[in-house]
């Protein structure tokens, strides 16, 4: 086990990769920016950095630049972890002090196979594709001479043979090994991406469902301050935000005072708070209230656009998750990273639908081209819809008012392949 800092502006990038690590039991460190990265790395003196490129403010390459010239980092092997896969890009990574360069997206197997093979190695090693390795020149300030004499090489602690079954089973850990998920009838939709679409797709799957006269309610486990009541004209006065003082045991009378009933579809809403938050709920938490909401309703939809202790829970529980992504770059590059991590939270892909959401007339990205990068295909093709934010504005989802038009036809679709 090795101590591990990640240094990544894309928080939910960072938590995927944080928990790839910890699965295999290592100790994992996180900084959102440069600066912060490399005071951490200086005073924890971690085993290992896995540094981003792209990032405000200081570059990737600049970070291990610094951390190369000052002597409390110098002997820190480094990773570099970036979206950018050209030739140049990894020589520029090399020629700054990494040890080895990885594109994204990148499966948990190579990374895991890329950070055992730098931490045996050590700093004086760079390690390639194939996990061969060869000295760093000598010119590098790696190996400069001191008055003292050369500078013995830095101990990390030895790296165990892991099997790919071990699974980490403390009662802190939020990778415990997932309960059977066809015991309760929960569909999670979920993007590590922005402007994707993720609730309205879930709002209206929800409408579907009540108008085939199914008892649903609808779970909005966003921290930045949810919108499925903006979409439903909907003004709660509580929140699963009153659950959070009750840790991992929350009273299921108070969880029934915060449900609020949708009078035009009777779709009931367990909100998010309004103001954004640091704070989610637990894992048993969130478990626990889905149990509770399982034996309730027919189905649970959840809303969930963090990769936090709530939504492992939730995905661990959900007999169905809905990947939603867009047709640009960014949000192909985010969903693959998104799948790779489902897969080491123990989602099955069985148990994955993708569903690209247009969100303009034109799409960024081929549908071809699209399938070919996730290596998979989509489970369904939500056109564009010109008329979305008008249906937010008067709090009518598009599945009620205009039930008839392609958007809800593909929604339509796709909820009869989870639901039936």
């Amino acid at each position: 086990m090795a101590q591990i800092l990640l240094i990544d502006d894309d928080t939910n990038l960072l938590q995927m990769v944080k928990l790839m690590l910890q699965r295999v039991g290592h100790e994992v460190q996180t900084a959102s920016d440069g600066e912060k990265g490399i005071a951490m790395a200086a005073d924890s003196q971690p085993d290992l950095a896995i540094i981003d490129v792209m990032m405000p403010g200081l570059s990737g390459y600049d970070v291990v630049r610094r951390m190369r010239e000052d002597t409390r980092t110098a002997r820190i092997p480094i990773v570099i972890l970036t979206a950018r896969s050209q030739p140049m890009d990894k020589h520029m990574a090399l020629e700054a002090g990494a040890n080895a360069f990885l594109s994204k997206p990148v499966t948990s197997q190579e990374l895991i196979d890329r950070v055992d093979a730098v931490l045996r190695a050590g700093v004086n090693y760079r390690v390639h594709t194939g996990l061969l390795t060869e000295p760093m020149r000598p010119s590098s300030p790696l190996h400069t001479p001191s008055a003292a004499g050369p500078t013995p090489p830095r101990q990390t602690p030895p790296v165990p043979a892991r099997s790919t079954s071990e699974h980490p089973t403390s009662p802190e850990s939020p990778l415990r090994p997932s309960p059977p998920p066809a015991q309760f009838p929960i569909i999670t939709v979920s993007s590590l991406r922005g402007g994707t679409g993720s609730t309205t797709l879930a709002v209206n799957m929800a409408m579907l469902l009540a108008m085939r006269g199914r008892r649903v309610c609808l779970v909005d486990l966003s921290t930045t301050s949810g919108h499925i009541p903006l979409h439903l004209h909907l003004t709660p006065q509580q929140t699963w935000g009153d659950l959070l003082s009750m840790r991992d045991a929350p009273n299921p009378q108070a969880l029934e005072r915060l449900l609020v009933r949708h009078e035009g579809s009777g779709v009931f809403v367990l909100p998010a708070p309004p103001v954004p938050s640091t704070q989610s709920l637990s894992t048993p938490a969130i478990q626990a209230v889905l149990q509770q909401l399982g034996r309730n309703f027919n189905h649970v939809i959840i809303d969930a656009p963090n990769l936090d202790p709530a939504t492992i829970g939730a995905l661990q529980m959900s007999r169905s998750v809905v990947v939603v992504m867009a047709d640009d770059p960014p949000s192909v590059q985010s969903t693959g990273q998104y799948l790779i991590a489902l897969l080491n939270l123990g989602v099955d892909a069985g148990r994955v639908r993708v569903a690209l959401v247009h969100v303009q007339p034109t799409p960024d990205v081929p549908l071809e081209t699209i399938q070919k990068a996730l290596k998979r295909p989509l489970s369904a093709e939500i056109p564009y819809e010109r008329t979305q934010v008008a249906a937010i504005r008067r709090g009518i989802p598009l599945a009620v008012a205009e039930p008839e038009q392609p958007y809800a036809q593909a929604l339509e679709q796709l909820a009869r392949t989870i639901t039936t």
